[in-house]
């Protein structure tokens, strides 16, 4: 189509040419035919030079030619013109048409006239009578004419061409898809096989090639689609199977470039399959001990165990297990790592450690301390009676010292229970109510260390609250806040909404935390100076207790503090709905 276009406009270009060439001797030839003419009548005219006859009979033989006509003057004057008058017209001697024609010849030329104010075409005769010039007759036609012919021709010409263009398109297009039409087909049934599409056959038509290509790509997809179906069966069964295991699972290649990892190692190093695929180990995951860990499992020919820590928040603790995988030909192509997170094991464990040495600490103090006192009575101390009742009073102290332990750890073992249940049931009720049974509550205490309790409160703030289990939080926050407030001082509680929250605060003006053991204070037996607790009467269980009802309501207990600044607690409940409701407990603990 390319090589046509190009040859009918080469072609179109040199009929316009010759067309315009033709067009413009046909009218000169014309124009000369009528100057002949004119001249022939204009002679004698001319020869006596009679200037109003001569403009007259240009007037009436231009009317009958549909040409402009001058008659000049062997010198080039003016004598009659078809167009304007002779007199105002300037001498044309040097027009180059009437140059010629005063040489004996016949001149023509193109130019613009200023007289007429347009494009001319000018052909101008020499008037010869008796062998001596008498005059030049000068015929002209506007360019216009010419164009308008010219223009005709053009758009015949264009439409000779689109239709050539046109036709030879429909019959190219025509021959093409006969020919290209059974490769298309192929084309696009191998474009939908490179997609996975291996229903629909190929069909075949055409020549003896094309019909055999096409019974051998079928023979091809019909492979295919066995071999896929079989690939897909067991990718799925892997995928299932590392998808269902809680342990994390990373093949690598022999070069330590991760081939495959399930949703749990994502999750712990966390990182997507997308982006550690085709990573070396040690780029995707970033940990060392699993690098090295792999490093010896490609190296080893035996499967090798180790336990790996996962630095992060929280830290983790891994079992990991390592062997290689082999190829077809019996070599090592990579290595299978199975991770299974032991974290919450060693957590509980040493939980559980912890848990036995504070208890076992807590209990053996005031054990000990109510044995010896009662083996120095029976040795002999009973005997005395002002020795005997100081020892009696100290065994009691450290009796009542055994009964609060024991009491708070019943409480934190009631408020677990409520947990382990997996839902408690909340109703909606007034802050300002169960701070005031609080401040009731303690307002003894705080009397005999002459502290005075200030309450500020929303009296319209409420919040979904299991009561007793509230107030059990809140009368812990305080009763530490009045133990250790220095005596004539305030003891400040605050309740008000932010937001969406209900903010309590229990603030004090004891001695402070310090803050490299604030973090700490809620830990089960923590305290942060035991001597002086101990001579209080507290267990170190007061604050777990307040944290654990705190979580169950859904909320936070935070403590900001500092040496000689005094503390405060601040609890955040969120503002649940209108209704009272049930409160799911499954996770909210730590």
């Amino acid at each position: 189509m390319a090589i046509l276009v190009l040859a009918l406009i080469f072609c179109g270009y040199f009929a316009i040419n010759e067309f315009r060439e033709l067009q413009f001797v046909t009218t000169s030839e014309s124009l000369k035919k009528q100057a002949e003419f004119i001249g022939e009548i204009l002679a004698p005219k001319l020869q006596d030079r009679d200037i109003k006859d001569i403009d007259s009979l240009c007037d009436r033989l231009s009317a009958r030619t549909a040409y402009r006509i001058t008659a000049l003057a062997p010198d080039g004057t003016v004598l009659g013109d078809s167009e304007s008058d002779p007199v105002r017209m300037e001498n044309h001697a040097n027009r180059p048409e009437v140059k010629m024609a005063m040489a004996g010849l016949t001149g023509d030329s193109v130019r613009y006239s200023f007289t007429v104010n347009r494009n001319m075409v000018y052909l101008a005769v020499p008037v010869i009578k008796d062998d001596k010039l008498v005059g030049i007759v000068r015929t002209s036609t506007p360019t216009e004419n010419l164009s308008r012919v010219l223009q005709g021709f053009y758009a015949k010409l264009g439409a000779m061409i689109l239709l050539l263009v046109v036709s030879a398109a429909v019959v190219s297009l025509a021959l093409a898809n006969r020919i290209s039409s059974p490769i298309t087909k192929i084309k696009e049934a191998a474009t939908r096989i490179a997609r996975g599409e291996l229903k629909q056959k190929v069909g075949s038509g055409g020549s003896k090639e094309i019909t055999e290509l096409a019974a051998a790509l079928n023979d091809m997809v019909d492979q295919l689609r066995e071999r896929l179906n079989m690939m897909t069966r067991q990718k799925n069964e892997l995928e299932s199977l590392l998808g269902e295991m809680i342990e994390a699972v990373i093949v690598v290649d022999k070069n330590r470039k991760i081939v495959r990892m399930n949703q749990t190692a994502e999750n712990i190093f966390e990182t997507k399959f997308a982006f550690a695929s085709g990573k070396n180990m040690i780029e995707a995951v970033r940990n060392k001990s699993l690098n090295e860990f792999v490093i010896k499992t490609l190296s080893s020919s035996s499967p090798i165990e180790e336990e790996l820590t996962v630095i992060g928040n929280p830290d983790r603790v891994l079992q990991a297990h390592g062997t290689q995988i082999s190829d077809y030909a019996g070599e090592s192509g990579g290595a299978l790592i199975v991770l299974n997170d032991i974290s919450r094991l060693k957590n509980i464990d040493q939980i559980r450690k912890d848990f036995v040495a504070n208890v076992s600490h807590e209990l053996k103090t005031p054990v000990t301390s109510i044995k010896g006192f009662l083996e120095t009575l029976r040795d002999g101390a009973i005997s005395d009676p002002n020795a005997a009742e100081r020892f009696l009073n100290i065994a009691i102290k450290h009796t009542d010292r055994l009964t609060t332990i024991i009491e708070d750890l019943l409480k934190l073992s009631r408020v677990e229970q409520e947990a382990g249940r997996g839902a408690m049931k909340l109703e909606k009720g007034p802050v300002c109510a169960a701070i005031q049974s609080v401040t009731k509550f303690l307002e003894v205490v705080a009397q005999e260390r002459h502290i005075r309790i200030v309450v500020e409160c929303d009296d319209l703030l409420e919040i979904n609250m299991n009561r007793p289990l509230f107030e059990q939080a809140l009368s812990n926050l305080v009763d530490n806040a009045i133990k250790y407030s220095q005596p004539n001082s305030d003891v400040s509680i605050s309740a008000k909404k932010i937001d969406q929250e209900a903010i309590i605060e229990v603030k004090d003006k004891g001695c402070g935390i310090p803050s490299d053991q604030l973090q700490r204070i809620f830990e089960r037996f923590f305290r942060v100076d035991r001597a002086r607790t101990r001579d209080k009467g507290g267990a170190g269980l007061g604050l777990s207790i307040a944290r654990h009802i705190i979580n169950l309501h859904a909320g936070r207990i935070e403590a900001s503090s500092g040496i000689g600044q005094g503390s405060v607690f601040t609890i955040h409940i969120p503002l649940g709905p209108e209704s009272p409701g049930i409160m799911n407990l499954h996770g909210n603990l730590p």
